[in-house]
């Protein structure tokens, strides 16, 4: 039995008048009647009123009736493309071929339509919502609309409703190449003016009646008009090109495919093969997701490049082929996963409810963590934000380092010079104590030492107002044991915020059992304000991202402490598919800071954890574990590693692991720590722990997170005894 509720798309039509153009049937994509504030989706009824709309319109334009067709949308939404919770629905496979079917049917239709075709997109158009779009001769936009693009690589899919076989015909090889493989890779969508540049929209247009003059203008430069009519084409000139009752087609329009072995032709397979970075082409990189369990790149490669001298509807069918294989795949349905809960987890637009209003804020500490959470600080709550340290120079710097991050926000287009300015000006430096005292909340920045976050909070207690919050940056430490002297523990709280901040979403929101509600509200009501994920965790070693990235590192540096090779052990996980192999993320993390922390969890958690004995020299002295190189996809690993290694004792009952047997093992680890995790309280469900890991450790969202792929490898089986989500995730295999 079907689980899903589609919530259907309406199709209001109206006939207007244009002095250039004749009548106009004008198709306005909404929500359902009062559901406003949703975004107009693409579910089976949705489509099938999209696309008998349309085809409607077609008709009458065959019969005489009209001389042009315009599709626009309402609010903020031209269409948002498929909606998402459809896929969860057993019967999603089913839907998606009936769906693509009515789209491609159309897709097909559209060129030979008499009449030329105008979408206005006033605002998001996504995946399906920008294929819609695609079969219009001409595109316009609103000014400053954002989201406008085809996502769907990302979510293990294709853009299979006409996208990933016309886009090209639109804005060109090189661009339609990027935007299907690449953007959704790199989360990027176009704005309206982006688009304009990539040829995607022809005009900027404000509303409907300015996009219509446009659409006149540019319909007036494909027909045979006298020099003189060049604002707008007479009604009768379009007629000429397709009169009552004619089945001809508009003779404006470009075609759809490159023939073979023309320029076009060329320069689209060249686009497949041209660098996705300076180490990997696209076409490489394409087939290491693959590898990697995301398969959705790679078939789309295929698609683009079998383009050339087909015709479209063979090419529609191939797409409709390679769609309805992915969908049933494990990679969409964990990818799918991954973004509802994305979607689930982002900022809302509505303040936390119980939270306290907040108008100045402090920061104990200047060094760079420090200037970076001032500066983030800055620009979401848009308050005085005073920085403190004990050193008048780091404090100085400090100011410069996080005002210099405010005017990169504004050279990027962020934010006006006006407002920039604003922003800079609320920042300042002291070393006066007192000068926090009018603060309602001080986070701390300084170095991971209980002892001294301990004498910073006592410090701060003394001059802060009662009610006011004190919150911790820590990323490893006790929150409670940093609150158990104050005389208002209840007004502590974590916000763990990840390096580099301004481009890092998570935030960690770290309650201990005495951290009141006002106090845990308000700290989420920060990270909200800064527009960034909050993920709450209770107080335990590591939190969550850390002790599970500790978790993997400490079986890596086991077996290279038992003596295992150095490159093999660096390379034996690539099938997590992780952004950085471990030996790249350790030297991120800074072997200093990795060795204390593995220090920390190892006495807080015991023995599942390990402190490496070489991880400690090579941070003595100083060296990394990998080499700098532009040329491969991993960063080499230095031979320092295997001579440091190498030189100490070997640990009684740890094996020198690698490859599938070091996978397995750390999967293993991960699949226990997770439950225990959950049966300790430090999260409530699953989904926790995978948006962390998602938002702060990079996980791949085609595996979904970390647990639908422990699930999936039959690692949390083996381990726990039971899959995190049931059956949901082991039907492959």
């Amino acid at each position: 039995m079907s689980s899903y509720t589609e919530h259907v798309t309406r199709v209001l039509t109206e006939d207007r008048e244009h002095p250039g153009l004749g009548t106009v049937a004008v198709l306005t994509f909404a929500p359902p009647e009062g559901e406003e504030r949703r975004p107009a989706t693409l579910g089976p009824r949705s489509i099938e009123a999209v696309t008998s709309a349309i085809a409607a319109a077609l008709d009458r334009a065959e019969a005489g009736e009209i001389r042009a067709i315009a599709l626009t949308g309402t609010g903020r939404t031209f269409l948002a493309g498929a909606d998402l919770s459809m896929f969860a629905d057993p019967t999603a496979a089913e839907n998606v071929r009936a769906m693509t079917r009515a789209a491609h049917d159309l897709q097909v239709r559209v060129r030979t339509s008499p009449v030329p075709i105008l979408a206005h997109l006033n605002g998001v158009a996504l995946g399906g919502g920008l294929e819609v779009a695609l079969m219009a001769d001409v595109r316009t936009a609103a000014p400053g609309v954002r989201g406008i693009g085809l996502p769907e690589t990302s979510l293990g899919i294709l853009p299979g409703w006409g996208g990933t076989t016309l886009l090209q015909s639109v804005v060109g090889a090189e661009t339609a190449v990027r935007m299907i493989l690449e953007d959704p890779a790199r989360d990027r969508q176009l704005t309206a003016e982006k688009a304009q540049e990539a040829g995607l929209v022809d005009e900027i247009a404000a509303d409907l009646d300015e996009a219509l003059e446009q659409f006149a203008a540019l319909v007036a430069a494909h027909v045979d008009v006298d020099e003189t009519d060049t604002d707008v084409v007479d009604p009768a000139v379009v007629g000429e090109t397709a009169p009552a009752g004619a089945s001809g087609a508009w003779g404006g329009r470009a075609p759809a495919l490159p023939a073979a072995d023309s320029p076009e032709a060329e320069e689209l397979l060249d686009a497949l093969d041209a660098p996705h970075s300076p180490a990997e082409t696209r076409r490489a990189w394409a087939q290491r997701l693959e590898a990697q369990g995301a398969p959705a790149v790679g078939r789309a490669l295929i698609l683009l490049q079998q383009l050339p001298g087909s015709t479209l509807e063979d090419a529609l069918a191939r797409e409709a082929d390679a769609l309805a294989e992915l969908v049933r795949s494990d990679a969409a349905s964990a990818s799918l996963y991954s973004a509802e809960l994305l979607r689930r987890g982002k900022p809302g637009r509505t303040p936390v409810e119980g939270a306290r209003e907040i108008t100045r804020v402090g920061v104990a500490g200047a060094g760079l963590m420090a200037s970076q959470i001032a500066a983030q600080l800055a620009l979401g709550l848009q308050v005085p934000v005073v920085m403190r340290d004990l050193d008048e120079s780091i404090a100085e710097k400090g100011l410069a380092a996080a005002r210099d991050v405010i005017a990169q926000t504004a050279a990027r287009g962020h934010l006006d010079e006006q407002t920039a300015t604003a922003i800079a000006e609320n920042l300042s430096a002291t070393t006066d104590l007192q000068e926090l005292a009018g603060c309602d909340l001080v986070i701390e920045a300084v170095p991971e030492v209980l002892t001294v976050k301990k004498s910073v909070f006592a410090e701060l207690e003394g001059v802060l107002a009662e009610d006011a919050l004190l919150v911790t940056n820590t990323s490893s430490l006790s929150v409670s044991r940093m609150a158990e002297d104050l005389a208002r523990p209840e007004r502590v709280v974590g916000l763990h915020f990840f390096n580099p901040v301004a481009k890092m979403p998570l935030v960690e929101v770290i309650h201990t059992e005495k951290t009141d509600e006002q106090t845990l509200a308000t700290g989420l009501e920060v990270v909200r304000r800064l527009r960034k994920f909050a993920v709450r965790s209770a107080d335990a070693p590591g939190f969550i991202v850390n002790r599970l990235l500790f978790r993997v590192l400490g079986g890596v540096l086991a077996s290279l402490d038992a003596g295992a090779d150095p490159v093999e052990v660096d390379a034996s996980l690539d099938a997590l598919g992780m952004p950085m192999r471990p030996f790249e993320l350790l030297d991120l993390v800074g072997l200093g800071v990795a060795d204390h922390v593995g220090q920390v969890l190892l006495e807080e958690l015991g023995d599942r954890f390990h402190a490496s004995p070489g991880l400690g020299v090579m941070a003595q002295g100083g060296v990394h574990f990998t080499e700098r190189s532009r040329t491969s996809v991993h960063p080499p690993v230095s031979p320092t590693v295997a001579q440091v290694f190498g030189e100490g004792e070997r640990p009684a009952g740890i094996e020198p692991l690698v490859g599938e047997a070091l996978l397995e093992k750390v999967r293993a680890g991960l699949a226990e720590e997770i439950q225990l995790m959950i049966e300790e309280g430090v999260v409530e469900q699953p989904e926790q722990v995978d948006l962390a890991l998602i938002l702060g450790a990079g996980f791949p969202r085609h595996r979904g997170g970390i647990t639908p792929y422990l699930d999936a490898s039959g690692a949390s089986e083996r381990t726990t005894g039971s899959a995190f989500h049931g059956e949901r995730f082991t039907a492959g295999r």
